[in-house]
């Protein structure tokens, strides 16, 4: 039978675009490895995909060995988690919370994960604990996570942990929102077995995904190639770069001038130390230095700020002096940098000092120095900001203040919240109390406040007042309601707690995630709070 003529050229252009595709394919994978960069980009690759599969290699493994009590991949496959948790006969503990229960600091979770809080209750006590734990989980998400549990698991006993950062906002992951209309059965080792677990459609889609992936370069290196040329594209080469970075001093960055973060850290002229802040402003432009946000552990009303300025042929200068943006408890703010002008013209080491008293106490600054609207060169050193509590001049807060290459010391990491943030964090963790008293189960329900960093002068949550206030009203309200309150916040040292390695916090104290021995304390100290 004849081939009609619409046919005809459809399976034309069905040849002519997998022709086309195959000889782009080759051409671009040509191209790509002949690049010198090239197995730089494999490398990235492959550490991406090694990071992804892990979680993915374990969970199926526990599920493998039917040992499957905790979600391992970070929300994304937690349907498949639910399908597949362990039947346990006995006490059974669900144990609901956000990445404080499945973080190991310094640790890798896929090779220590038995070193978790939760698997450390099951070893010291006669509880089996099912950690269905995520990340980041917000109140709606662990109401949902643990009603989904609750189907499965049928516990003697549910477990939520909180803490006010998980508690400030009500997001869910489309990952957990998939699941929330779905119904899952308790596992029965009784019931028979499905021949069949995977579809039809799923093992055609596995067994071409994996002909394609062992036979096509450009499939397999999909992801290195996809970096490499976003790069060549579009000229953006800081993905890879074969080359050590060049120092800048850390915490500090500039704009709108002639010299860069690198170029503009002088290591020729100093006040003190090894190094300055130098601005090159020809155009006279907005020139400054900058740094971020800086939480005040105690607010105050009174500051001392003070710096230290050379300069050569300034004129013209608007604002050459320190400014500061200031926060206040109000949630406004305002600038000050009256009496923190430097002189204009040429003139050796110069200083700035000055003690100002707000009408409204300050929570956090953000340090500017400024060489506005106006044309020279000038240099700054050893910039400080000191709060006053009670007449007594406090620490300079500003990191890295000589502007030396690295921080001197390693900062911590802290989080406020206004008036309207920590009523909406009390609110979700009476949500939260509401549903564990509603749960119809064998023991009393726990509402746990998870560990966080501190010592004698700082601490994760430096609005000690707002966070013990906190603190009683939820006491108060689980003993209304008839759930347990395990209070651990105060409960580790800061040894328990390390050093973020990646992202814009590098270098600071996480003071959230705590390590294997913080998991064994913390297990510790609920089984003896509720008797396991």
């Amino acid at each position: 039978m004849a081939i009609k003529k619409e046919h005809r050229i459809f399976l034309i252009q069905a040849i002519i675009a997998i022709v086309l595709f195959l000889g782009l394919s080759v051409t671009v994978i040509n191209i790509f490895s002949s690049s010198l960069k090239a197995e730089l980009y494999l490398k990235l690759d492959k550490d991406v995909k090694e990071m992804s599969v892990s979680s993915t290699r374990l969970l199926d493994a526990l599920i493998a060995k039917g040992d499957l009590t905790f979600e391992p991949t970070k929300g994304t496959q937690i349907h498949k988690v639910l399908k597949n948790l362990k039947y346990a006969e006995g006490n059974k503990l669900l144990m609901i919370g956000s990445s404080q229960l499945r973080v190991l600091q310094g640790e890798n979770i896929n090779i220590e994960y038995q070193k978790l809080v939760s698997r450390k209750i099951t070893t010291y006590t006669n509880y089996n604990t099912y950690n269905l734990s995520l990340g980041g989980m917000k109140t709606s998400e662990k109401l949902i996570i643990a009603e989904k549990g609750i189907q499965v698991i049928q516990p003697t006993r549910i477990l939520i942990s909180a803490t006010p950062w998980d508690c400030v906002k009500d997001e869910v992951r489309p990952t957990v929102k998939s699941v929330e209309n779905e119904d899952y059965e308790v596992f029965n080792p009784k019931i028979f077995k499905k021949l069949f677990p995977l579809s039809l459609n799923d093992k055609i889609r596995t067994s071409v995904d994996k002909i394609v992936e062992n036979n096509i370069d450009i499939y397999n290196n999909r992801g290195a190639i996809k970096y490499w040329l976003y790069n060549e594209i579009t000229g953006f080469s800081a993905l890879i770069n074969e080359e050590k970075p060049t120092a800048i001093p850390e915490y500090w960055r500039t704009l709108n001038q002639k010299l860069d973060n690198s170029k503009g850290w002088d290591k020729t002229e100093a006040k003190t130390g090894r190094g300055s802040l130098k601005i090159i402003n020809e155009e006279t432009t907005s020139a400054r230095w900058l740094g971020d946000d800086i939480v005040l552990e105690e607010p105050t009303d009174t500051f001392e700020f003070s710096g230290w300025s050379k300069a050569k042929n300034v004129s013209k200068a608007k604002l050459y002096c320190l400014n500061f943006q200031v926060f206040f408890e109000d949630g406004t703010s305002k600038w000050h940098f009256k009496g923190l002008q430097f002189n204009k013209g040429t003139h050796d080491w110069e200083k700035v000092k000055t003690r100002v008293r707000f009408d409204k106490k300050v929570t956090s600054i953000k340090p500017h120095i400024l060489f506005y609207n106006a044309s020279g060169t000038v240099w700054f050193d050893d910039i400080a900001a000191k709060p006053v509590y009670d007449g007594k001049i406090g620490e300079n807060i500003l990191p890295n203040p000589d502007f030396e290459a690295a921080l001197k010391e390693r900062l911590h990491v802290s989080y406020t919240y206004d008036a309207a943030e920590w009523k909406r964090i009390q609110e979700n963790m009476f949500s939260l109390i509401d549903f564990l008293s509603k749960q119809e189960t064998k023991a009393q329900n726990v509402l746990l406040f998870t560990p966080f960093w501190h010592n004698k002068d700082k601490t994760a949550y430096p609005q000690k007042a707002k966070y013990k206030a906190l603190q009683e009203s939820v006491k108060h309200y689980c003993k209304e309601k008839n759930v347990a309150f395990v209070d651990a916040s105060y409960l580790l040292s800061k040894e328990n707690f390390g050093i973020y390695t990646k992202g814009s916090v590098r270098d600071k104290i996480d003071v959230l995630h705590f390590n294997a021995d913080g998991h064994e304390k913390l297990a510790t100290y609920i089984i003896k709070e509720l008797k396991l």
